[in-house]
């Protein structure tokens, strides 16, 4: 009797291949109980929202770095703060210690026993990053509001002030606490409830001590979305994390939400990192790395984030989601051909009927 096909397991076969791929460490002995745990759900079935997607950046093309949220019939976001905030304590203890452990359990005790927890909608997500040494960092995204700003940290706490005060129409979602090797970290993430004219971050970028990277940041997104200067309403998330050298921000654009995508994304976004050859064939090895046998690409890029610190020019990262965890593109699916080894062009054909970018290509990437 052939087996149950679950997400789960899909997930589990994808990581273990692209962890080969990659040269990373086997991400299911920390992860593979959480899988099993928030994503045992019939392929195929219906979910309202991602359940896995992988991410690719400039700063660690060499890591495989993905996040997971609960999902299935009844599964509520206090379900999710739950299993998600369980799975971070879990793989926190074995990597980083009890010190560790104490300070995330701080950082997540606003959210936990409190009314956010009971009334979440989108709860929460849970994701990893590996390298060829192990887990790399940790990391859980929670729903957050506008009533739980004051009980940030001191020094998140003042840039999120600065930000709600300089650009009406920021909203705060959510709080995201990283825990990695050396030390940990938070961060919030704010929703633009208006259109989001990228020259209107100078103003909010110079109080950060950012004005010298904003023409970079503008040009970066602007250059990749095909020249659009403005963002359409609830397209665009900004995130603000302090660091000890200033402050880092991140624009992250989710690409269902915006129109008239340019068939050439990727190859724009080659373009767009073109001076620094050693992101792009990172780029390229992580997209043949999370390229499932069968299929002819790798997925669907979901989200173009551009970030930038005091210390760092406007830098890339893409979020895929996965073919294989995609029903979708489930009838794209073929036998895998032999390719001759060669540079590919990598040029994306758009599938009108799925959202962002599908990377479907003839050529094998390289």
């Amino acid at each position: 009797m052939k087996g149950r096909d679950t997400l789960a397991l899909r997930a589990r076969r994808l990581l273990a291949q692209s962890a080969r791929r990659l040269g990373t460490a086997d991400p299911l002995e920390d992860v593979g109980s959480a899988l099993d745990e928030q994503l045992d759900v019939p392929y195929g079935e219906p979910t309202d929202d991602t359940p896995l997607s992988t991410q690719y950046s400039e700063q660690t093309p060499e890591q495989l770095n993905f996040v997971m949220r609960a999902t299935g019939r009844g599964v509520t976001g206090a379900d999710r703060i739950e299993s998600s905030s369980h799975a971070m304590g879990r793989v926190v203890d074995r990597h980083f210690g009890r010190a560790a452990r104490r300070w995330l359990d701080n950082q997540l005790e606003p959210i936990r026993g409190q009314e956010i927890s009971r009334s979440a909608s989108w709860g929460a997500a849970f994701g990893s990053a590996f390298d060829r040494n192990g887990l790399a960092e940790s990391y859980v995204h929670c729903e957050w509001g506008p009533s739980l700003v004051d009980a940030l940290p001191a020094p998140l706490h003042r840039i999120v002030r600065v930000a709600i005060d300089s650009m009406p129409g920021l909203r705060p979602v959510i709080m995201s606490v990283r825990c990695g090797r050396a030390a940990g970290a938070q961060q919030l993430s704010f929703e633009s409830e208006r259109p989001l004219a990228l020259a209107a971050l100078q103003p909010l970028m110079d109080q950060l001590g950012l004005g010298h990277r904003h023409a970079g940041l503008m040009s970066a997104v602007a250059f990749i979305l095909g020249a659009r200067f403005v963002l359409p309403a609830e397209a665009a998330m900004l995130t603000l994390r302090p660091l000890r050298q200033g402050v880092e921000m991140r624009l992250d654009v989710s690409l269902d939400a915006i129109p008239d995508l340019p068939s050439q994304l990727m190859a724009l976004t080659r373009l767009q990192m073109t001076e620094r050859p050693r992101s792009v064939q990172g780029m390229d090895r992580w997209l043949m790395a999370l390229t499932p046998d069968g299929y002819p690409g790798p997925g669907t890029v979901s989200v173009l984030s551009v970030w930038v610190r005091p210390d760092l020019p406007a830098r890339v990262a893409l979020y895929l989601r996965p073919a294989s965890l995609d029903p979708r593109l489930e009838g794209m699916r073929q036998p895998a051909q032999p390719q001759p080894v060669q540079r590919p062009a990598a040029v994306p054909v758009r599938q009108p009927e799925v959202a962002g970018q599908a990377l479907w290509s003839s050529s094998a990437w390289a």
